[in-house]
């Protein structure tokens, strides 16, 4: 394992590991029509609904703690419903 901010050098005993690339969120277009957090995310509740009415965010732009296929699914799922309200 490299240290990125002093450059050292050290291993990591270990029985598994978990590697995490991270993202960056593509929410660019949306940051002037709703609140984003501080890592760019879109602020929006389990609904799906952001601060802008009428748009809503689903998967892996959306704040929340574990983003995961399984919870992008569900906030597809999620936002339809939110959305469906919305329009009637």
């Amino acid at each position: 394992v490299r240290n990125l901010k002093s450059g050292e050098v050290s291993s990591i005993e270990a029985e598994g590991v978990f590697i995490a690339v991270g993202i960056t969120p593509e929410t660019g277009l949306f940051k002037s029509l709703a609140d984003c957090d501080e890592g760019g995310y879109l602020k929006a509740g389990e609904d799906c609904a952001t601060s802008c009415s009428g748009l809503f965010a689903a998967g892996d732009l959306r704040t929340k703690p574990l983003r995961q296929i399984i919870t992008a699914a569900s906030d597809g799922a999620n936002a339809i419903t939110s959305i469906l309200k919305y329009l009637n």
